[in-house]
């Protein structure tokens, strides 16, 4: 089916601003104190009333304080990508809270946003997540009655520590079936218990076909096989070492298996396979006839660009090319194409970094430039070139030249052009420049992809001649493709020479072995069998648009229309499969064990307990079945849990064994460190404590936990003393961190 991309204007109308004279009733507001932005809707009598009926269809269901005198809002027409729709804003100026209501052309809420103002006593729960989806679902009754019937809850989560907040998310099912396109999600704030935010993405008036299935589960499965394959393809891995203080990045490529398209769903009444759920139907076939425009980027000198006197020292001590023998190199070369007209140059000397300093390298950054005055009655034409070039070795790391466009703007005509090479030409070419450059690399490449890069001119019947030829190589290690490194290169076929080349590529990576590994049809067997794949209703959006609609007198002729279809869909993820244990895999190459919850069974949904379950539902905690309450926590365990609160240090000595239980003191002075203040805390000499063991606390920690007993970190104890020498228990830990977080957030 045919597909173009037009470029069509937005048709939104945006009305918004601070005027008092809106042709609105003050009915409309409920008699509440308001101030209405309009543009001149004497003009646009039907906005007038749109913007009516949308404020009415709002305080019908939610309730805006008094205060939010301040309104404005924005109507958006009907365009290619967004139908029309209203979103309405109720502020606060004092103290900038407010509430922003969109709906839909039928005056459907689909979304809800409401902010407090900074509020600094928000960054720790006092509810759990099973307490405030009562909260959620009354909210969706309130905005939505008709839609709460056919929701089904799916799932929680913890926003994380700066919204503070759970989202609990709702799928649409109808006649038993999920409908995972269509859903509502809920956000509440964990602190306060009130709704922060709700969106509705909802399908009104859908014909939804019946459940009856023709196609056995089993019998999809086999289609689905038959037009997927899991291919084999590495991922990468960075992960960061720490070793004794300092940091180093190792390169990892891991194998996986992975379906070698994005989409698939099979029709569970025909078992007709479909590759995709938006369709583009042309009413009428037209051939493209703009050129794109070419773009002229100015390079920016990268960062770290060094000054004459140090590019003076570097040279005595690097040995360095100079600018003019990097220019020459670059001239010089056969292959590239490089305008005759390019004169003038700039040029800067910068010093690249890969993972570690041990893979910097200086660069120097080239930029030719055809510096003719321009006429513009003439539209001339003036060339441009930017590239890098190995200050060291003097071999050219990246190459991009513009190409003239043949289009003769005075007569509205393209000007002829002799294509005079092929793309098997451009190749040779291509592949003869990367054997001089980078033989060692383009030797462990295969070619993956090429094709036509850019339209030279068209011909009298409006045909295109094709001018350009990109050509992309791809890495591959005993057969198996590694596409984060790969070679791109492109070939004009009126010169014959490179107008584009780069390369991206690792030199230090590790290469898991594809030896033992499974056959695709097993990693099949197992990716299909992952949970995701099952019978679901899906939305497939029908686009229809005229290319000619300028000829037809309309700003644009464009019209949406929804199929709902039951299918069988491999909704998997993460759809990593193991070649060698066929276990889902995430990104980082580990085994994928769900969504991380935690559940211990020795910890009850008692009072004393809460704090634990409260951290629980913030997705931290201990792997392992028990949380072992009594059990003293470790320097490691301390660190993971507040580096999964977002809270990180560098200092090496929390990089302390494992195994070694952490202290009082220790943890003051951790908290201090993550507070911003180690430097205050170490004028240990200003500080009293006023705890009767003050003389047992070590001098270096001192000034810590006297800033924690201020900052109230630590609970007070009845004899006055802070046994800083002292373990401290799982459950204590969890009460401590919890404070840390509330002070962290203060001082925000």
């Amino acid at each position: 089916m045919g597909r173009k991309i037009l470029s069509l204007f937005l048709s939104g109308i945006l009305l918004a601003g601070s005027a008092s004279t809106a042709s609105v009733s003050a009915e409309v507001i409920a008699n509440e104190p308001y101030v209405i932005a309009m543009a001149d809707t004497k003009k646009d009598e039907k906005a007038d009333k749109g913007l009516e009926k949308s404020i009415k269809a709002v305080k019908t269901k939610i309730d805006i304080p008094k205060e939010y005198t301040d309104f404005n809002y924005y109507y958006y027409g009907s365009n290619t990508y967004t139908n029309n729709y209203w979103t309405l804003i109720w502020s606060n100026q004092k103290d900038y809270s407010y509430i922003e209501v969109s709906l839909d052309k039928d005056n459907n809420i689909t979304y809800y946003f409401k902010y407090n103002g900074y509020d600094k006593d928000k960054s720790v729960p006092s509810y759990l997540k099973k307490e405030l989806l009562d909260e959620a679902e009354d909210f969706i009754k309130q905005i939505a009655p008709k839609l709460y019937p056919k929701l089904e809850f799916v799932s929680s989560n913890y926003d994380g520590i700066y919204n503070n907040s759970y989202t609990y998310v709702f799928n649409r099912k109808e006649n038993g079936i999920i409908f995972p396109d269509n859903l509502v999600t809920i956000s509440v704030d964990a602190h306060t218990g009130e709704v922060k935010s709700a969106y509705l993405d909802w399908l009104y008036d859908a014909n939804i076909p019946s459940a009856h299935s023709k196609i056995t589960k089993e019998e999809a499965a086999k289609l689905i096989g038959e037009n997927l394959n899991m291919k084999l393809t590495y991922k990468t891995d960075y992960y960061q070492i720490f070793e004794e203080g300092k940091s180093e990045i190792k390169k990892k490529a891991f194998l996986v298996y992975e379906p070698d398209i994005p989409y698939i769903s099979i029709d569970a009444k025909s078992g007709e396979v479909y590759l995709t759920k938006s369709e583009w139907v042309e009413k009428k076939v037209d051939n493209p006839s703009k050129e794109a425009e070419e773009k002229d980027d100015v390079a920016k000198s990268p960062a770290g660009v060094l000054t004459e006197e140090e590019i003076a020292k570097i040279k005595e001590l690097e040995n360095l090319i100079s600018k003019e023998k990097a220019l020459e190199i670059l001239r010089s070369n056969p292959y590239l194409y490089i305008d005759e007209n390019l004169i003038s140059f700039t040029a800067s000397l910068s010093k690249s970094y890969g993972a570690n300093d041990k893979e910097s390298i200086y660069v120097w950054t080239l930029v030719l430039r055809d510096e003719r005055p321009v006429d513009n009655d003439r539209d001339d034409y003036r060339a441009f070139a930017h590239a890098t070039v190995d200050a060291k070795t003097g071999k050219i790391l990246s190459f991009n030249a513009s190409l003239k466009n043949n289009y003769d703007y005075q007569t509205g005509k393209w000007l002829p052009v002799k294509i005079k090479y092929d793309r098997e030409y451009g190749q040779k070419v291509f592949e003869k420049f990367l054997n001089g450059q980078i033989k060692d690399r383009f030797k462990k490449t295969k070619l993956v992809d090429q094709g036509h890069d850019y339209i030279a001119y068209y011909k009298e019947d409006n045909a295109p001649v094709y001018g350009g030829y990109y050509y992309r190589y791809n890495r591959f290690n005993e057969g198996v493709e590694f596409s984060y490194n790969s070679i791109y290169g492109a070939i004009d076929g009126v010169s014959g020479k490179i107008y584009s080349y780069n390369c991206n590529w690792d030199d230090d990576i590790i290469f898991e072995s594809p030896r033992n590994a499974m056959t695709d049809k097993d990693a099949f067997d197992h990716y299909i069998s992952k949970d995701g794949f099952d019978l679901k209703y899906e939305v497939n959006v029908i686009n229809q648009y005229d290319p000619d609609y300028k000829a037809h007198k309309a700003y644009y002729d464009y019209s949406e229309a929804y199929e709902i279809r039951l299918v069988y869909r491999p909704d998997i993820y993460p759809y990593y499969i193991s070649p060698f244990t066929g276990e889902q895999l995430d990104d980082r190459g580990q085994v994928y064990k769900g969504s991380k919850t935690y559940a211990y069974n020795d910890i009850a949904d008692t009072k004393e307990n809460r704090e634990i379950l409260i951290l629980a539902d913030m997705n931290i905690g201990f792997e392992g079945e028990n949380f072992n309450p009594d059990k003293l926590i470790t320097v490691s365990e301390i660190n993971q849990l507040l580096e999964s609160l977002g809270y990180y240090t560098k200092d090496s000595e929390d990089a302390m064994d494992s195994s070694k239980l952490i202290t009082r003191e220790e943890l003051a002075y951790s908290f201090i460190k993550r507070l911003g203040l180690e430097n205050v805390a170490k004028l240990s000499e200003i500080y009293k404590t006023g705890y009767y063991d003050e003389s047992h606390i070590s001098s270096k920690y001192l000034g810590a936990v006297a800033l924690a007993k201020g900052l109230k970190l630590f609970p007070n104890q009845d004899s006055n003393n802070f046994f800083p020498k002292n373990n401290i228990s799982r459950r204590e830990a969890v009460q401590l961190i919890i404070n840390f977080v509330s002070v962290a957030n203060e001082s925000r």
